[in-house]
This record gives C-alpha cells, structure tokens and sequence, in this order.
C-alpha cells in the first residue's frame, strides 16, 4: 500500500465487509476496524546498531445483539479475514450469556473532521536514514564532554490508516504519519553518574536532530557535583515541560476521561462548572490541531475528533468520552476514542478494545519564560527536570503522589544555584492545580500526546 491510496483501499475493504455482515445476521449490528500502519525504527544501544522496518496490519470485528457484545481480531486486511473475524465475533454473542448493561449500541453517524499535516519527506525515510540520524546524535553527544557516555539513540518514522464501518451508517477513515528521534545519555566523573535525555517530534517535518545530542550532554554534566539539601520542608517546585506534562498526564488525562468518571472513581465527578485549579490554568484536548501528533479525522469509532476544552480559568468545562462511556454517562461522545492504549501506547490497534483516552492536550502557556520564573522565586524552590521517577504511581481516585526528582536544581532568591542530590516530591495532584503559581511561556511538544509549559506549584513535601 501507499500513502496515496490506503485510505481508499481500507474504505472499500470496511464497504465490502459490510455488506456481507448485513446478510451474515439481520437481527445483529456490527462494527468493522481495518488497520494498516507502516513502521520503521533504528536504535543504536550502547554501540549496537539495529533497525526493523515492516508494516503493523489487521482486522478487528464488534458484533452486538442487545446487551451482548462479541470481539474477535484477526491479523490482515483482505475481504476473507474480516468475514472470518465478523463469523467469531457473531459466534461469541450466539455462545456467551453475558451481557454488558451499559452497552447502548455502536456510534451513530456524524461526518469528520480534518487530518493533521503531512510531510512527504516522513514518507521517503528509510532505515538507513534513521541509523544516520542515530550515529549524528551520538557524535553529537559525545563532542560535548569526554564524561558523556550514549546509553540509547533512538529515531522512528511512521506512516498509517485506518477505516471504520458500523451497521448504523458510519464508514469513515483517516491518515496520519509521524517521526521522533530520543537520545538518553550519562555524565560520569568519579564515582558520580548523571543522566538526561532530549528528544523531537513531528508529523509536518523531519526532526531535527541537530541539538538533540548536544542538549542532553550538557543536561547531564550539569548535573555533577550535586549536593545533598538536608532537608525536609514544604517548597515551590518548578517543573520543566517533561515533567510538568507527566504531571498532567497522571492525573487530568486520568480522571476527567471515560471510566472513572462513569464508574464514580474520579474526583472530578459532579464538579463540571467548579473551580478546580488556579484561574492562570486552561487546558484544551484538541484532536484538530494539524501539528498534534494523534490528530485525526475521525476517532477509533468512527465519530469526528474535535477541539475540546477541559479546563478554562481554572473552572472544570468538560470530560472526554467514547461512544460507549459517553452514551453510559448521558452525553455524547466527545471524539475521544482510542484503540492500542493510551497516548504511551501499549497495545496494537486492531487488537485493543476500543476505550476514551486524551488526544492531544495543550496548557495555554503563561507570559513568563525560565529565567523570569527563576528570578520570581522568593525563597527556596527545586527546579525539576526530565522524568521523575515513580510519577505514574498514583491514585486517581485521591489524588495523591510521591515521585522522585534525579534532575533536581536548587533555587534561591530568583538565583539558580546548582544541582542537588534526588529528592523526594509529594503531595495531592488535584491541591496542586489549585495551587499552581505560574505558567510558562515555554510550551514542547511532548511526543506523549501533549504540548506543554512550564508549571510552578506552591507547597509540595520535599525530602532531600
């Protein structure tokens, strides 16, 4: 397949199967998901060259009578595997007395949205471009310091579709492509180990591996010669855009989505229209953004993905829901379906039941960029950057975090001072949005699902 053609290939495949299903059971509805995805990945671990290129491509068939649902998955995408996965997934319902009471039928017809931008130059790389990309980000970190040592360098190029049929009208699909390239690297002196990481992502150009490299070198050394605080205190953080959007991630793109607030879990629930977080707080889900890299057509149901608020000024606009948790909860869908996990992925597609998750979230950035918000501090405050460890270990359902920073700096009366040995960050994710101080100006794309700034919050525990 190509680029060109995909979406009209799958389209007719997810037509023809249709029609056969119409005839297989009058009595039952059906849902058809055809997926092709094309693949490419090169690494260079600790001096080790490898790469895969190869395509990612099957069927999956939902069959409903009633209150009974039936999956069944089959890998291709011809005619012959979708009649036999729709034979299963019809076989299931007519074997198993299960029903599913929340289950109000599939998605109803709503036309689509726009796909996001392309870049043909993402559609002409091969393996051997992306092992150059690897070896330049790996000469490139290494010209920094002789202390540098390239644990993994890492480029991937993705090219894809994606149709969906359903008894009730839908036949859609959409395009979409991407490319990123991750360096994660060490600064060893001594006894002392320090590590870091840079990426870049996009879906409209190459990435730009030029400082990739060279960043997380510097990141890394800058980390040596850490001193330990000694202290245990409640403290201003500022975390940089990695960790500010994990932070966001483990917690909003948790609980303002599909199960736990249908299942009554989330502390959200029942507070659409209350002040949740600080008035300098918004942000948006926005599956139409053309740069956002899960920018699609039409979600994983078939429904069209679209602009969604979740938070403006602080106050609570907005959850995000699938056809199936949208209609269990009253509303409608929001074009947040998803299939293969979530913005991290964790599963193939075609395999996964299909379940709400975010798009792509944006904060609206502040009016302040790092150095302003440095020499804002009054006081002590830790500077957090990278990933910290153990941010995911959370509950949704209270809120509460304990994750530690290995890339911490200390900050003093709006000077940064220097490195510190890891600390230990806790409190509440949700006390925290309503104690957030600052936004920055500084948004990334996170290749996570996010673009994200700088976020300052007031009182977390720190132990250091």
């Amino acid at each position: 397949m190509d680029f060109d053609n995909v979406k009209d290939e799958l389209l007719s495949i997810t037509d023809t199967g249709l029609k056969y299903v119409k005839g297989l059971d009058s009595s039952a509805e059906f849902e058809i998901y055809v997926h092709f995805e094309n693949r490419m990945n090169a690494e260079i671990d600790q001096g080790v060259v490898t790469a895969q290129d190869g395509a990612v491509a099957g069927s999956a068939v939902r069959a409903a009578r009633g209150k009974r649902v039936g999956f069944a998955v089959v890998s291709g995408i011809s005619i012959e595997r979708v009649k036999q996965a729709a034979k299963e997934a019809l076989a299931v319902i007519n074997s198993v007395n299960v029903e599913d009471n929340r289950f109000q039928g599939f998605a109803d017809p709503q036309g689509a949205g726009r796909e996001g931008a392309f870049a043909d130059e993402i559609l002409t790389l091969g393996t051997d471009d992306l092992i150059r990309s690897c070896h330049e980000i790996v000469e490139e970190a290494r010209a920094v310091d002789s202390r540098v040592r390239v644990v993994t360098a890492g480029a991937k190029a993705s090219w894809g579709s994606y149709a969906i049929g359903n008894t009730r009208g839908v036949l859609r699909a959409t395009r979409k492509n991407r490319n990123s390239c991750q360096v994660n690297v060490y600064a060893i002196s001594g006894e002392e180990r320090k590590g870091a990481l840079d990426f870049d992502a996009s879906r409209e150009r190459i990435c730009h591996t030029e400082g990739v490299g060279r960043n997380a070198a510097i990141r890394a050394i800058s980390l040596l010669g850490a001193k330990k605080m000694g202290v245990t205190a409640k403290m201003q953080t500022i975390w940089t855009p990695l960790p500010a959007a994990l932070y966001v991630l483990s917690s909003l793109a948790q609980s303002a989505v599909g199960r736990p607030v249908v299942d009554g879990v989330s502390p959200l629930c029942d507070r659409i229209g209350d002040t949740i977080a600080s008035k300098k707080f918004s942000i948006i889900d926005d599956g139409q953004d053309p740069l956002g890299l899960e920018t699609d057509a039409i979600d994983a149901e078939g429904i069209p993905q679209r602009r969604n608020p979740i938070v403006e000024r602080g106050i609570l606009k907005n959850f995000l829901f699938d056809n199936y948790f949208g209609k269990a909860y009253g509303l409608e869908s929001t074009g947040n379906c998803t299939r293969g996990g979530s913005v991290f992925g964790g599963g193939t597609p075609y395999e996964s039941r299909p379940t709400a998750s975010t798009k792509w979230l944006e904060v609206v950035p502040g009016k302040k960029n790092e150095d302003d918000i440095i020499s804002s501090i009054d006081g002590k405050a830790i500077l957090i950057r990278d990933f910290p460890l153990g941010i995911f270990h959370s509950s949704v359902e209270t809120g509460d975090f304990s994750c530690v920073a290995t890339s911490a700096f200390l900050v003093e009366n709006g000077e940064l001072k220097g490195p510190v040995e890891p600390v230990s960050v806790a409190g509440n994710y949700y006390e925290g949005l309503k104690n957030l101080r600052e936004v920055g100006n500084d948004p990334l794309l996170i290749p996570y699902g996010i673009n994200m700034p700088t976020l300052v919050f007031d009182d977390f525990s720190i132990v250091g």
